[in-house]
Formats: C-alpha cells, structure tokens, sequence
C-alpha cells in the first residue's frame, strides 16, 4: 500500500520531519512530494484548506486521506503498534492536536524561510491570532526562563527596555507605511523578534555558563543576524535592523 507525503517546500521544519519519516519507514511503502512538484490530479485528492495547516498523507492505492496528527500515527504506527495505540487514546491524541496545530500556526515564525516561489497548490498558513498570541506569550516566557536560570551579566530592565522601545519602533513604522495587515505584521515581527532573543540567547547562556566568553559574544552576534534575516524575509525595512543593533549595543552589550 502507498503512501504519499506532501510537504510545504517553503518551510525547512517540513522538509526536514517529512524527511525523516520516509527514512526511517523500513517497509518503503511511503514516499514524499513536496508543494512545486504537485499535478492537478494529486491535489484534487486532497483538501486544499486543511492541507495549509495539516501536513496530508495520500493514500495512492485510492484509499482515505489522512492529515496532520494521524499521518504521525500512521507513520509511527508501522514501526510499533504498541506506540500506536498509546497516542490513538483520545485524551492524547487531543493534546497532540492541540501542539500540533501551535506549530503549524507558527512555523515559518518558529523557523523562518524565504518566500516560496509559486505552486498550483499554496501550503502558507493561516493567520490565527490566538495561536500566534500563545507562541509570543511561550517565546517571551523562554526568554524570561533563560535570563532566571543563567547568571547574564545584563541589567534586566535594560533588556526590558530594548524590546518596548524596539516593539514601539516597528509599530511607527509600520503605521506609516500603511500597512493593511497591521495587526498580524506586528504580531508576526513580535514572533520573529522574541525568537531572535531566544536563539541568541541561548548560545550566549550556553557560553556564560561555561565561562567561555567568546561563546556569549556569539550568542550576542547570532542575535542580531536572526533580527536581520527575519526581518528582511518579512519584508521589513533593513533600517529596522540597524535600530535593533543600535539599541542592543547600548542597552546589553556594556552589561
């Protein structure tokens, strides 16, 4: 019995997860396609709107379409029936709908890509303001966490003071450019700057609490590239990012 994946091409966490699941599916029946490659016939098989948030495994012997949390079932589940029975209880398989649907809500801000060229079929997803609200709210805490956790030789309002006045940044010039999506461009920008500090930050507390400066400094460089390379591939003003660095040198670095 075959099975097809498809797969946003424009997200590199699907491409990679996907990848994984066809590799370690010993018995070959499944196979992956990603969203450039697709014909009319293999989307009219499909549910185009669920498939933006749902990654679908076709069943290419003309049997149902599965989405999302039971395409992971389904490719689990052949490597051990035991596993698939644990996560097919109904109380699970509702939380694992609920994270899953958080990550792919969010996951060209979780991972950002550049924009994808045009395909028959459009796989970028939703805007859901819940979903993107909860991501902020768990970024901006990861943040917090990781500032209580390690010794940062940072003035903590001063870091405090940097994401306001950045934020307040963005949303002037973001006003003044008419945006029509204000709301969402803004959210989105909040998304990729709280995953800036995150990943920066993280390196950096990796290299405070081994006592390796040049780590931290790393850390420090690592955060200000993310900011420029999401900011640019969403389409922002590359003097957003000169601002960023500006007050991150005058707010965190002499800390």
């Amino acid at each position: 019995m075959k099975k097809l994946i498809i797969y946003d091409e424009s997200c590199p966490m699907c491409k990679l997860y996907t990848k994984g699941m066809v590799a370690a599916d010993t018995s070959g029946c499944l196979t992956r396609l990603s969203s450039s490659q697709l014909t009319p016939e293999t989307i009219n098989r499909i549910d185009r709107q669920r498939a933006r948030h749902e990654i679908p495994l076709v069943d290419l012997d003309g049997g149902e379409t599965l989405y999302g949390v039971d395409t992971w079932i389904y490719a689990f589940g052949k490597q051990n029936k035991q596993l698939k029975k644990l996560l097919s209880l109904n109380w699970i398989k509702s939380s694992l709908k609920t994270l899953y649907a958080f990550i792919s809500y969010n996951r060209r801000i979780i991972i950002t890509s550049a924009p994808g060229r045009w395909n028959l079929l459009d796989l970028q997803p939703d805007f859901r303001l819940g979903y993107r609200l909860a991501f902020i709210l768990t970024v901006f805490g990861l943040v917090g966490g990781l500032a209580t956790i390690v010794h940062f030789p940072i003035w903590l309002p001063a870091a405090l003071v940097l994401i306001i006045s950045q934020l307040l940044v963005a949303c002037l010039y973001l006003a003044q450019r008419h945006d029509d999506n204000f709301l969402q461009t803004v959210l989105d920008y909040t998304g990729h700057l709280g995953m800036s500090l995150f990943i920066g930050g993280f390196v950096s507390a990796i290299g405070f609490s081994m006592h390796w400066p040049a780590l931290a400094q790393i850390g420090c460089a690592l955060t200000m590239g993310q900011h420029f390379i999401r900011s640019y591939r969403l389409g922002l003003n590359p003097w957003l990012s000169v601002c960023f660095a500006g007050l991150f040198f005058l707010l965190v670095m002499p800390y």
